[in-house]
């Protein structure tokens, strides 16, 4: 079945949703449907001659072909209308009989049934599909299955979709070779650097860029712009040279080692700071958290010229630290990252 444009639902980090639409329209040309607020999900519409430059996005790390949309209610006895959905989807032409396929459910709100209710249901209407429009029966290979179907029940909406990225969430970018202990998703380190205001030829330091993942995700965006990466452990430095490497834009990086409370001492001047500074956890004491919060923004401030954009679930301290050095927050937003909701702060002076 061909078609000259797709209904494309893409996912992202809940919050930067507007970011990620931007983009997609953009770089796609596309038609915008639907932005979901706070779900991270974007429907669009997208000309086949634009469907191999999505997994170039840098916004999303998921997208599915939309099949079918419907609604249920809750009650377990809807099911068999989300079976009919399925049926009706149109998913058994995307199939031959030596694929195999794996349902892979994402359900959220109050219903009788659970994801395992689902995941069954759906997986027979797809059985039932195959054999009574194509006349064979497809094998089912959770592992390693050639087309993954996948099924959201939002509340009353129901949407049937196939995984463009197989179960491969592109969030994980190849050049990750070096896995820091918290690193920072690249979905959000390209909306920091959006929200930035960030131009090519402005320079670009990250203090504390622990696996590189802000000024790799810059390269890609910038060609003339320099790019400084600086971290205390030596370690992390390393790793981010490994993965800058792997990204190939190795020579477009400066790296340091040095301690983000004494920045003056390695770095003049520099346009704009975007940086995942270590959460609470990770530093100690709250009384730690705020010393280096506190030491490290006075020196940021002193020596950068347009904004400074953190992110960071202490944002009361963070904000106030700002404040009472001169700069104002012009922008700030909820995202999920992980099981957190941190704060992205935007700061000019």
């Amino acid at each position: 079945m061909r078609r000259e444009q797709y209904t494309i639902l893409f996912t992202t980090n809940p919050g930067i949703e507007d970011i990620a639409a931007d983009e997609i329209k953009a770089r796609l040309r596309a038609s915008i449907e639907e932005v979901r607020e706070n779900h991270g999900r974007v429907i669009a519409k997208v000309r086949e001659e634009y469907l191999d430059l999505i997994e170039e996005l840098r916004s999303i790390y998921r997208a599915r072909i939309v099949l079918k949309r419907g609604g249920i209610c809750a009650e377990m006895t809807c099911l068999r209308d989300l079976a009919q959905i399925v049926n009706d989807s149109g998913v058994h032409e995307y199939l031959s009989p030596d694929s195999s396929f794996a349902i892979r459910v994402n359900r959220a709100g109050s219903h009788e049934f659970n994801s395992m209710d689902i995941a069954r249901v759906a997986g027979d209407a797809v059985i039932e599909a195959a054999v009574r429009y194509r006349g064979f029966r497809p094998r089912v290979d959770l592992d390693y299955p050639s087309i993954i179907v996948s099924v959201d029940v939002i509340e009353s909406d129901v949407i049937v979709s196939l995984e463009l990225s197989g179960d491969l969430s592109w969030h994980r970018r190849g050049y990750r070779i070096y896995d820091h202990p918290a690193a920072l998703k690249p979905t959000l380190a390209y909306a920091m650097l959006i929200l930035s205001g960030i131009s090519d030829k402005d320079s670009l330091l990250d203090p504390m860029c622990g696996g590189g993942t802000i000024v790799i995700e810059a390269a890609y965006m910038l060609e003339n712009s320099r790019l400084y990466c600086l971290d205390k452990n030596p370690r992390h430095i390393s790793g981010a040279k490994l993965n800058a490497m792997a990204a190939l834009v190795q020579n477009r990086i400066s790296f340091f080692v040095g301690d983000a409370t004494k920045l003056s001492r390695y770095i003049r001047e520099v346009d704009v700071i975007v940086s995942n500074p270590p959460y609470g956890i990770r530093l100690g004491s709250p009384r730690q958290v705020k010393r280096v919060y506190s030491e490290f923004i006075r020196e940021a401030v002193s020596i950068t010229n347009k904004s400074i954009v953190l992110i960071t679930p202490d944002y009361d301290f963070v904000k106030k630290s700002l404040l009472d050095n001169g700069w104002r927050i012009s922008h700030e937003r909820v995202v999920a990252h992980g099981n957190l909701y941190p704060h992205i702060l935007v700061a000019k002076p």
